[in-house]
Parts: C-alpha cells; structure tokens; sequence
C-alpha cells in the first residue's frame, strides 16, 4: 500500500487542526462541489511522481483565508484566499512525503484545470480521493501519481480506486 486512506485522513485532520483550529470529517456517499470550487495542487518528484489536490468551494476557501490571515471571511482578497489553500496543500505534500520512496521533493503550489485530473502526466492514476467536509462545506483530497511505480516497489494502495467523473 502506498498510503492507506486512513494515514492520509489523519494528516489532513492535523493540517486543518493545527493550522486552522477546523475539524475535519468523512463524507459518505456523493460530494458535489459548487460550480465556484477552486483546485490548488503540490507536484511531487523523485522516486516516485504524483501530485496532490486540494478542491474546495469558494465558502469554504474564504474561511481557511480568514483564519489564517486573520480577515473576515467576505473580505478575504483572492490572493489571500489562493496562498492559504496553497499552504495547506504544500503542508499535506510535506507530511505525506514521509510516506513516500525517498528520495522526494515538493513544487511550489500550482493552479492546474480541475476537470483535467491526470492530463499532465498521462501514466497517473487515482490513488486515493478523499471526500470531506469542514464547517459544512464539502471538500476533496486527491493524490494521483504513477501506480505502475508504485506497484515495481511492492505497494499498493486499498482507498477508492475509480476514476472521477468531472470535478474532483
């Protein structure tokens, strides 16, 4: 396994706990994204390539901005609101490296086109999609990267494995 849902779970949860001071949960069944939602991602190189998402609507990227830059939520400015979902993806993809075959390094945070989930690297797969919420608001984590390596070093990941259908 590459890394279980759980492990991954947990370091979002600390992310968003630590950082935010934001519970985070596990949503069953669908989750739809409003039409607003925005996608900041980490590329990961080395040993292993992949990237993370981090796909949330525009409410709940409001209130990630106003808790970390200490602004109220409607008056959060678009590149405040686009540097604290950054942060918090960069902190995901630097706590799951550890997770990862060594040697890794971690880009800088992008804005990649979020129905075009693996059309930079066409090798990559879906390893795990989490779907969660925070405040009431939906939310997704997606790793994807190159399963054929991870399966040459012996893992394997168990989350769900289906490709996404439009928005992550």
């Amino acid at each position: 396994m590459l890394i279980a849902d759980d492990a991954l779970y947990q370091i979002i949860q600390d992310t968003w706990s630590s950082t935010l001071d934001f519970q985070v949960d596990h949503v069953s069944g669908s989750t739809h994204l409003a039409d607003d939602s925005l996608t900041v991602c980490v590329r990961i190189s080395g040993a292993w390539e992949g990237e993370v998402r981090l796909h949330c609507p525009l409410s709940l990227a409001r209130r990630i901005a106003a808790a970390i830059f200490q602004v109220e939520a409607e008056k959060a400015p678009t590149d405040e609101i686009l540097d604290a979902l950054s942060e918090l993806v960069h902190i995901v993809a630097g706590n799951l490296k550890t997770f990862l075959p060594q040697p890794v390094t971690i880009s800088l945070p992008t804005l990649p086109d979020p129905t075009d989930w693996g059309g930079t690297t066409p090798q990559w797969q879906l390893v795990n999609r989490l779907k969660l919420e925070c405040q009431g608001y939906p939310f997704v984590v997606t790793l994807l990267g190159d399963y054929s390596a991870a399966g040459r070093l012996g893992t394997q990941s168990d989350g769900d494995n289906e490709r996404p259908q439009g928005n992550p």
